[in-house]
């Protein structure tokens, strides 16, 4: 290979990389300008123009450029036209393949254009730079606004929502209906493998969760939904996912199910799950395990002095975990005459006496392990938050107590309206494992959670709020007919958290 053609070669993959990954960026800044043709198909097209033009740039001489510029058109075209015919699956219409070069051409000339304003601008103001990542900045900034505005626009209602919480069901059906393993790795590794567990336990449980729900908002969903179920559930018996808590109690939970240690994380999001299948209209395939699940439970609440039992041996007990243990018993209650219905009135009276914080009024976050209040510990806003969601199943009127002093104490409005993670201080940045990233006092998790009840409350203006910082924060991908956040690339449990907290409609 000649130097010459070398350097032509490089400068043509300059040229392909630089405007490909340009036309990407714009690309997901104006998912609303694409709709159903936001696809790997849409992506495949828009390379390949891009090559086509940037090698037929660096080997055309400028006086013949503009004479020839239909070349490229032409190949591109016959193989768009080809690829449309011949792939099945191929979901980009002919039209709409032959028009596509037009968007890369606009934003070229676009771009070359701003390139020569900002230029003269640099050589006649001393601070010309200044002014050109002004405007950059205002434009980036703009295109974010109308997507905002155009993602949330749809929000308020089932029905207006139902094409979008569908598609976010399929993008979660693709991850997770998987076998376990894979679920598991994609958790981030670097939480460790106790939390890569836990994570993957909360994205099947929650991932459920919003597909019962589905099913009662949209009935024509439920036979698949319920086979979706079924496929979670296996994922959570399987050894892969469940190693996790045996690890921490040194056997396993399922094989231990007669014996006193706790486990109740483990056992109870399982025991919800199965209930949830059974709600959504699931056969008899669980009906052995969920009722030693749950007699299990019930038994090993009742044998504790404190009606709580530790998430792991040593550690303090955390309310959110005991409340998933309460939903599942009355859950199974509500389907079997009553059974244990008095362990959850029990545990219920006892939450309102004694484990509520003197300062707020609201659940403690942690229990010692004897089940008393740590003295001076605050309570956090996202188990605040989950405590909520979970009390909706339990008990409506103490939910609703509780969700409006968390609002009244933990709410915090803005441009980016979230729940803060501790009331009666400030943070505005922090880390943590369940929280998440704290930005500005906001919590992620948090602000996440908090959906669930103001959903569940029809309290359209916390919850609009929220999906408008969700959308803010974490940026709606639109491909191949499927939704997820960008976030979701870092944090799947996430996901199934917003698809379940949005879809508890009342």
């Amino acid at each position: 290979m000649s130097d010459d053609t070398l350097i032509k070669s490089i400068v043509a993959t300059w040229r392909i990389c630089k405007w490909f990954f340009g036309q990407m960026l714009m690309f997901y800044l104006t998912p609303y300008l694409w709709e159903d043709y936001y696809s790997t198909g849409t992506i495949i097209l828009m390379f390949l123009y891009t090559a086509a033009y940037a090698i037929y740039w660096e080997n055309i001489s400028k006086e013949k450029r503009l004479g020839l510029l239909w070349c490229p058109y032409v190949i591109y075209s016959v193989i768009a036209v080809i690829l449309c015919l011949a792939i099945s699956r191929w979901s980009i219409p002919i039209w709409f393949a032959l028009l596509l070069p037009l968007y890369g051409a606009l934003l070229v000339t676009c771009s070359k254009i701003l390139r020569k304003y900002f230029r003269k601008l640099g050589k006649q103001y001393k601070l010309g730079w200044l002014v050109k990542y002004a405007a950059l900045a205002v434009f980036l900034v703009s295109l974010k606004s109308v997507c905002v505005s155009w993602e949330c626009s749809q929000h308020g209602s089932p029905d207006r929502e139902k094409e979008d919480i569908f598609a976010r069901r399929d993008y979660l059906s693709d991850k997770m209906i998987a076998i376990p393993q894979d679920v598991l790795n994609e958790m981030p590794s670097s939480i460790g493998e106790q939390f890569q567990g836990e994570w993957a336990l909360y994205s099947c449980s929650m991932f459920s969760a919003a597909l019962v729900n589905i099913s009662c908002l949209y009935p024509e969903t439920r036979t698949e939904n319920i086979h979706n179920i079924d496929s979670l559930i296996q994922i959570v018996i399987s050894p892969e996912l469940r190693r996790y808590d045996a690890m921490r109690w040194y056997e396993d939970p399922l094989e231990t199910l007669d014996g006193n240690v706790s486990h109740i994380s483990y056992l109870s999001h399982l025991a919800w799950m199965i209930c949830g299948y059974k709600r959504a209209g699931g056969g008899t395939k669980y009906d052995k395990l969920l009722p030693s699940l749950c007699e299990t439970m019930n038994r090993r609440i009742l044998n504790s002095k404190t009606l709580n039992l530790p998430t792991y041996p040593g550690e303090s007990i955390y309310v959110p975990d005991m409340l998933v243990a309460i939903v599942a018993l009355k859950q199974y209650a509500d389907m079997n005459k009553g059974k244990y219905r008095p362990t959850v009135r029990k545990w219920v009276e006892r939450a309102q006496k004694q484990w509520t914080d003197d300062n707020t009024g609201l659940l403690v976050s942690f229990l010692q392990e004897d089940g008393t209040q740590y003295d001076g510990v605050p309570v956090k806003g996202s188990y605040s938050a989950l405590n909520c969601y979970y009390l909706t199943y339990i008990d409506a009127d103490f939910a609703k107590k509780q969700y409006e002093t968390l609002k009244s104490l933990f709410w915090k409005n803005g441009i980016v309206p979230g729940l803060k993670e501790y009331y009666n201080r400030t943070c505005h940045l922090g880390l943590d494992i369940d929280a998440g990233p704290i930005l500005f006092e906001l919590s992620p998790s948090g602000t996440a959670f908090m959906t669930g009840a103001a959903t569940y409350f029809n309290d359209a203006e916390i919850r609009n709020g929220i999906l408008t910082t969700a959308e803010i924060a974490g940026h709606t991908i639109r491909i191949n007919g499927k939704h997820h956040y960008f976030l979701a690339n870092i944090a799947l449990v996430g996901e199934s958290i917003m698809l379940a907290m949005r879809t508890h409609f009342n």
